[in-house]
């Protein structure tokens, strides 16, 4: 069973989990300007350095006004364009860290909506990681737009980066996100919902990465734990289920109970995260409901499925579907053991066998006359459940279930209506014994129906009509 509406899985961006980061992790401008920006420019010939502690200073006035200019504009494209500037006039300078700062708050607005300044953010961060290696902000870059710049077929060296940086920011989110650092604008929900987030996004660059490195199993731990730890991604559970079902090696009993209910949860999944574009959720739910039904034999329980992945990301705890191989292998199982231990339904069933097979040469030869089942059981009669008496009041047919008491497939026809006292033991949901020569059959529906059967225990208005016996 294969599904390929999505030629390539390309992550989409966690826009919430990037504006949080924007806004608290990246350099606010007005308070870079704060700290640094009332330094004044030295005067010429002085070093503006003092004797006890070294401070930054602006090579000259023409560095300052730069740097001012790029504090207070607000476009990042023509901010970006200062930076360049600067950092082509003034290669060497005290504030090349708070540069670099500046250029990955500048890439990272531009690389939300513009994927060709999205290596440019990623070259930033690692020049940061340079002289920073625990910067958090250039690992939650890193591990946002590496996979994006990579693709199906990335460069070793970017993949590197991106594990390197991933594996930051999933060791260092407890110190980012302590709650001694939380906003004051922020309750204890949204702190950790935060937290959250980010640590999605960096299960989901590790995914990215075991993907490329051809390891579908750590992949598929990956996005489990990313939807655990934030189950607001429609997109990151259609991954999940997609790499478990494409993995030949998980056998389908194990797997698709997941698969199934995590293309559930992506195909009816809106927000307020990522989630499929409309058609292809149209898409996915008609294919789930194809691939349900060809796992499970029906769409019995498909329902309660897509009403559990509604709420959660994950299938809970014992979570399974029985498949169809498993129902045909119980119900086999179960009919193996009852042919065994119930002599006259072990002469039903060969019947039964025989007629599908066989047709009318062996109702002619092997049924037709024959008193059955016939002194080779001991009880000498089959047993049924009644599934229905016509006419109620004074009924000349009676319909059971002999092999599954919920599915007719014998009739007893009596040539007179049974007296009322026999309706006091042939009741609709109760069992019977009867025996009788068969007097017709039909294959499909299966149907063996017995013309005035003997019913021991019951009186019929009509004799019992006898066969000949014989042992089978």
């Amino acid at each position: 069973m294969k599904f390929n509406f999505l030629k390539a899985s390309k992550p989409l961006l966690a826009t919430s989990a990037f504006a949080l980061m924007t806004s608290l992790v990246c350099v606010p401008f007005a308070a870079a300007q704060a700290t640094t920006g009332q330094q004044q420019p030295p005067a010429a010939g002085q070093s503006g350095q003092s004797e006890q502690k070294p401070q930054k200073n602006y090579k000259d006035r023409g560095e300052y006004d730069l740097y001012s200019k790029i504090t207070q504009t607000q476009d990042p494209k023509q901010r970006l364009e200062l930076l360049n500037t600067w950092q082509d006039k003034y290669p060497q300078s005290d504030f090349a860290q708070d540069r670099l700062q500046y250029f990955i708050a500048t890439l990272a607005q531009l690389a939300q909506s513009d994927p060709s300044q999205r290596q440019a953010l990623i070259t930033k961060c690692e020049d940061m990681l340079k002289v920073d290696p625990k910067n958090f902000t250039a690992m939650y870059y890193i591990s946002l737009f590496g996979p994006q710049v990579g693709g199906t077929s990335p460069q070793p060296d970017l993949v590197n980066q991106v594990q390197t940086a991933a594996k930051g920011l999933l060791e260092n989110a407890d110190t980012q996100f302590a709650p001694d650092k939380k906003k004051p604008n922020m309750t204890e929900e949204q702190w950790t919902k935060a937290k959250n987030a980010v640590l999605a996004i960096g299960h989901n660059a590790l995914a990215w990465v075991d993907i490329s490195n051809k390891d579908t199993k750590g992949a598929a731990d990956e996005y489990k734990a990313s939807l655990q730890a934030n189950p607001d991604q429609g997109t990151v559970a259609y991954q999940y289920g997609k790499l478990m079902q494409d993995d030949k090696s998980i056998p389908d009993n194990q797997k698709y109970p997941t698969v199934l209910f995590e293309y559930a949860r992506a195909a009816q999944y809106t927000g307020p995260g990522p989630a499929l574009p409309p058609a292809s959720q149209t898409q996915l739910m008609d294919y789930l409901k194809k691939v349900y039904t060809q796992y499970h034999g029906n769409q019995d329980g498909l329902d309660q499925l897509l009403a559990q992945a509604k709420t959660s990301a994950l299938p809970p705890a014992g979570f399974s579907i029985v498949s169809a191989a498993d129902i045909a292998n119980k119900q086999a199982q179960e009919l193996n053991t009852r042919i065994e231990n119930d002599p006259a339904f072990k002469i039903w069933y060969a019947i039964k066998q025989n007629l599908q097979d066989k047709g009318d040469a062996f109702f002619d030869s092997d049924v037709k006359g024959f008193e059955i089942p016939g002194d080779s059981v001991p009880s000498k009669t089959f047993t049924g459940t009644v599934i229905s008496i016509n006419p109620p009041d004074r009924p000349t047919q009676v319909v059971l279930g002999v092999e599954d008491p919920t599915k007719p497939d014998a009739t007893l026809v009596f040539s007179q209506p049974l007296p009322a006292s026999a309706l006091d033991k042939i009741k609709v949901g109760q069992q019977i014994q009867f025996s009788g020569i068969a007097d017709s059959y039909t294959k499909d529906p299966y149907m063996l129906t017995f013309k005035d059967p003997t019913i021991p225990g019951v009186q019929t208005a009509a004799p019992a009509r006898k066969g000949r016996s014989r042992a089978r």
